[in-house]
């Protein structure tokens, strides 16, 4: 394994960790920043964390980017015990999408997949997993949870992800100028 290289990788997604806490928040602090900014994002941090560092450095993104949440108060405190089915959403949406990424030209295909499967993982997680696990949520946050991780978990991964694309491909453009 070279070390140079997982040294960058580990440093971009960093990087790219960062931008993501950030941007959680200015959507907590800034009320004009909502769920359709900040979800989309959040999840084209994580693509550009494949795209730049690899699978493994965006499902350790995936992983800590609820956890940061929760810690920076941007997650409310309700909300503790969806935390593991929000990193589990985070991890699909990462590797199906790696899945097609790594084969020419799917990018999109690979965006569409990843988009639809975190969005039905995380809508049957707060719909039925949640009470089936008993994890002490709130009825009135169960409401809200069953809300907010429906379709506007569907948008936001999909505007997420056609942002990595054009993020990404701007990106190597400017870098092949440089060269």
């Amino acid at each position: 394994m070279n070390t140079s290289k997982e040294t960058t990788n580990m440093i971009i997604s960093a990087l790219l960790l960062t931008l993501v806490v950030i941007i959680q928040i200015l959507g907590k602090n800034v009320p004009q920043i909502n769920q359709f900014f900040v979800g989309p994002m959040v999840n084209a941090m994580l693509l550009l964390t494949v795209y730049f560092s690899g699978v493994k450095w965006a499902m350790l993104v995936g992983l800590l980017t609820p956890v940061l949440a929760f810690f920076s108060n941007v997650l409310a405190p309700p909300m503790a015990p969806f935390i593991p089915f929000i990193a589990a959403g985070n991890l699909l949406y990462v590797i199906i999408f790696s899945i097609f990424r790594n084969r020419k030209n799917l990018d999109i295909i690979g965006v569409l997949s990843a988009s639809i499967v975190k969005f039905l993982f995380l809508y049957f997680s707060a719909t039925q997993l949640i009470s089936l696990f008993a994890l002490g949520i709130p009825d009135p946050v169960k409401d809200k949870l069953a809300i907010t991780m429906g379709l506007p978990q569907l948008i936001t991964a999909l505007a997420g992800g056609a942002a990595a694309i054009l993020l990404h491909n701007m990106l190597k453009r400017r870098i092949r100028s440089l060269r």
